[in-house]
């Protein structure tokens, strides 16, 4: 009869596996932590969440340029809320409905793109630069400001015709068909 031999130094299976296992659960950790930042970054970073703008809120113009502008929400109750949402537009190729509106586009990088069409934010009384030209460029400004060259004489909620502004105001009205708005502008002598 034969006796068992023992195991001889370095037959040992376990202590031959043991460092190629600890090095498969090491990897399978870092994986998952690496699977999760990228995940995040995804969700978070690459697919950030419409902004909060809906029709009714006012923002004011944050000066970056001409191709730089940005706005951001506030009061409308506040002097720089200069502009109200009409409406928010998931295209922003989209027109707004009429030339009355200023606009706001987001289109660049990854985030979320959207047009903004905006009204004057303005009660009768107050008094605005209005570039000749351009849209979107207003301005609230003091009465007695040199830079006042218009004066909202009525604001008519409901309606979108510039015939309630009367004479003198009724050129330089703006029109808005959603929501119906008429800004009525005359000169500031008015």
């Amino acid at each position: 009869m034969t006796s068992p031999t023992p195991p001889r130094p370095g037959n040992d299976l376990s202590a031959e596996f043991a460092p190629k296992s600890m090095t498969i659960i090491v990897c399978g950790v870092l994986i998952a932590i690496f699977g999760g930042i990228a995940a995040f970054i995804v969700v978070k970073v690459l697919n950030p969440p419409p902004p909060a703008y809906g029709a009714g809120d006012c923002v004011k113009v944050v000066d970056g340029g001409r191709y730089a502008t940005e706005v951001e929400k506030i009061d409308c109750a506040e002097r720089d809320a200069i502009y109200e949402v009409g409406l928010y537009l998931d295209d922003p190729a989209e027109s707004c409905p009429a030339e009355s509106y200023s606009s706001y586009e987001q289109t660049g990088g990854k985030q979320h793109r959207y047009k903004l069409c905006l009204m004057l934010n303005a009660a009768p009384g107050d008094c605005l630069r209005v570039p000749a030209i351009v849209l979107g460029e207003e301005k609230k400004v003091a009465c007695t400001s040199d830079e006042a060259n218009r004066k909202v004489t009525k604001v008519i909620d409901g309606a979108a015709d510039d015939a309630g502004c009367g004479p003198g105001s009724a050129e330089d009205a703006r029109v808005y068909p959603e929501p119906r708005r008429t800004v009525c502008l005359g000169p500031v002598a008015a």
